[in-house]
C-alpha cells in the first residue's frame, strides 16, 4: 500500500488518458474498452448496482463501503484479463485484493507516492514499465499477473495466504494490509467473473501485413505490441524467456537509448506480445551501427544470453540472460570480419553451442558465405572450413538458423524482402529444404520461431512503421 503523498502530473499519462478517450476503430471493436472504462464517468447502470448491493457488505478498511460504479468498472477490467488468460479465479483474488489496497480500484493517471501510478500503484522507476503503460488497466493487470507467475513457479500461487502473495509481488512497505481487503476482493469477484469473452481487450486483429505463397499462406495469429515505432536501431529476435515454452519478442537498442548504453525488452509471448517481461539497460556501452546481436542459452542455464559481434568482427561478447544481461559470461577476439549475421546453433552435435556466422553481402564470391566457431574451444577455432552456398549475397538478407526438418540438425534460414529459402544442415548447405514467397517492404522484419508449438517453424512478421495503431505489429505465419 502506498500513502498518498502528493500528486504531480505526468505529461505521458495525461497524453496517454487521451488516447483512451479516442481509442482506434480496433479498440473499439473489442469485448470492452479497458483503459476507458475505468475513468471517471464511464462506469455504467450496472456497475452501480452491484456497489450499491455490495456497499453494505463491504469490510475492508480501505475500499469497504466506499465502494462505487467506477471501482466496479475498473475491477471488470482486472477480472476480464484475467480469464482471458486462461487463469482460475484465485488469480483474480488476487490481483484485486492487490488492487484494492494500493488503488482503491482507482485509476491513478498521476504520480502517487513517488512515482507510483495506475490500479496497482507499479512504479517505472522498479521496473514494472512506463508511465504511460502503468496507466492503462490492461497493461497493469497483465504486468501483475506475469510478476506473480515469475515469483510463484510452478502454479504455487494457487495455494497459500492471499495476503502474503500479494506483498511478495509488491514487495510494499505496509505487509499486512492486503489480507484485510481479500473478503472484499473475494465479494466483489462474485459479482463480476462472468463467461470468458472473445478477445484480449488489449489485442488488436490487423490483418496480416504480408501477402505469401508456399509454406506461409496462412496468419495464424497477429497483435499490436506496446512497442512504439522500431527503426534500424533495434534488433529483433525471438526466445522463450521466461521459460514458459512460448516464443517471447526481445528488442535490443544499441544506440540512441535514455541511458546511453545498449538496452533490451522483452515482449511476453503468452500475452500476445501485448505485455512487458523485461526492460532494462545492459552492461554493455553504447553499439556501433553495425554491430551484430544473437541470442542462445551459452552456458546451459536455461536462460538466453545475448550475444554481440563488434562491428569490425574481431570482438566477440556474451551477456549473461540468467543476470538480466549485467555480467559478461564471454569476452573474447573472433577473426569475423564482414560477417553480417550470427546466430548460436549446436552445429556438430557436442552438446555445445557454436557459432554460426553469415555474410550475406559484400562477399567475394558474391555468394552467402558460412563459417562456422567451434564453442567447445570458445570459439577460437573453426569447425570445418568457410561453406560458399549457391544462394547470392544481397543487401538485406537475413539469416537465422533452426532444425527445420526435424533431423536434428541446425539449418540455414535465409530471408528477404521477397521471400525465404531454407538450406540443409545435413547438406553442407548444398540444398534447398524449402522456399516461400513472402512480400514485405522496408517496414517488415521476418523472424522465425515455433509459435503455436507444433513441432514446425513460423514466420513472425513485425510491422515496424506505419501501422493503424502507431505500434509495432506482428503477423504470425503458419509453417
Amino acid at each position: 500500500m502506498r500513502v498518498i503523498r502528493g500528486r504531480r502530473l505526468l505529461l505521458a499519462a495525461v497524453l496517454a488518458a487521451g488516447a483512451v478517450l479516442l481509442p482506434t476503430a480496433a479498440q473499439a471493436a473489442t469485448p470492452l474498452s479497458a483503459a476507458a472504462s475505468c475513468l471517471p464517468g464511464a462506469d455504467t447502470a450496472a456497475d452501480r448496482a452491484i456497489a450499491t448491493r455490495l456497499r453494505p457488505l463491504m469490510t475492508g478498511q480501505r475500499l469497504g463501503a466506499a465502494v462505487s460504479g467506477r471501482s466496479i468498472a475498473c475491477a471488470r477490467v482486472i477480472v476480464r484479463i484475467v480469464q482471458l488468460r486462461g487463469l482460475p479465479r484465485r488469480a483474480a483474488v488476487i490481483a484485486l485484493t492487490t488492487a484494492i489496497t494500493e488503488s482503491t480500484l482507482k485509476n491513478h493517471l498521476t504520480e502517487v507516492d513517488h512515482d507510483s501510478l495506475g490500479l496497482f500503484q507499479q512504479r517505472p522507476s522498479q521496473g514494472w514499465g512506463r508511465p504511460e503503460q502503468l496507466v492503462d488497466p490492461v497493461y497493469a493487470t497483465d504486468a501483475f499477473l506475469n510478476a506473480m507467475i515469475r515469483k510463484y513457479p510452478g502454479d504455487s500461487w494457487l495455494s497459500g495466504d492471499v495476503g502474503a502473495i500479494c506483498q511478495r509481488v509488491q514487495t510494499s512497505a505496509f505487509p499486512a494490509a492486503y489480507g484485510r481487503e481479500v473478503h472484499d476482493a473475494a465479494l466483489i469477484l462474485s459479482k463480476v467473473w462472468t463467461d470468458v469473452p472473445a478477445a484480449h481487450p488489449g489485442t488488436v486483429q490487423p490483418q496480416p501485413a504480408t501477402t505469401s505463397v508456399g509454406p506461409f499462406q496462412r496468419a495464424i495469429a497477429t497483435a499490436a505490441t506496446e512497442l512504439g515505432p522500431l527503426d534500424g536501431r533495434h534488433t529483433l529476435a525471438m526466445t522463450d524467456w521466461n521459460g514458459d515454452k512460448r516464443p517471447d519478442l526481445m528488442v535490443v537498442k544499441g544506440t540512441g537509448t535514455v541511458t546511453g548504453g545498449t538496452e533490451v525488452r522483452i515482449m511476453n509471448g503468452a500475452g500476445n506480445l501485448s505485455s512487458l517481461l523485461l526492460n532494462t539497460a545492459t552492461v554493455l556501452g553504447p553499439a556501433e551501427d553495425a554491430d551484430v546481436y544473437s541470442v542462445g542459452d551459452w552456458n546451459g542455464d536455461n536462460r538466453p544470453d545475448l550475444m554481440v559481434l563488434q562491428k569490425a568482427g574481431t570482438q566477440l561478447r556474451i551477456v549473461d540472460g540468467a543476470s538480466n544481461f549485467q555480467r559478461l559470461l564471454l569476452e573474447t577476439t573472433v577473426g569475423l570480419a564482414g560477417v553480417n549475421e550470427v546466430a548460436p546453433a549446436d552445429w556438430n552435435g557436442d552438446g555445445r553451442l557454436d557459432l554460426v556466422a553469415v555474410r550475406t553481402a559484400g562477399t567475394a564470391s558474391g555468394k552467402v558465405e558460412v563459417q562456422v566457431l567451434d564453442g567447445a574451444a570458445n570459439l577460437q577455432q573453426p569447425l570445418g572450413l568457410t561453406v560458399t552456398t549457391k544462394e547470392a549475397a544481397a543487401d538485406g538478407l537475413r539469416a537465422s538458423v533452426t532444425d527445420w526438418n526435424g533431423d536434428k540438425r541446425p539449418d540455414l534460414v535465409l530471408v528477404s524482402k521477397t521471400g525465404l529459402r531454407v538450406l540443409d544442415g545435413a547438406g553442407q548447405l548444398s540444398r534447398p529444404l524449402t522456399q516461400a514467397t513472402v512480400a514485405t517492404d522496408d517496414r517488415h522484419e521476418a523472424l522465425v520461431s515455433d509459435w503455436n508449438g507444433d513441432g514446425r517453424p513460423d514466420l513472425v512478421v513485425v510491422q515496424k512503421t506505419g501501422t493503424a495503431s502507431g505500434r509495432a505489429e506482428v503477423s504470425i505465419l503458419g509453417g
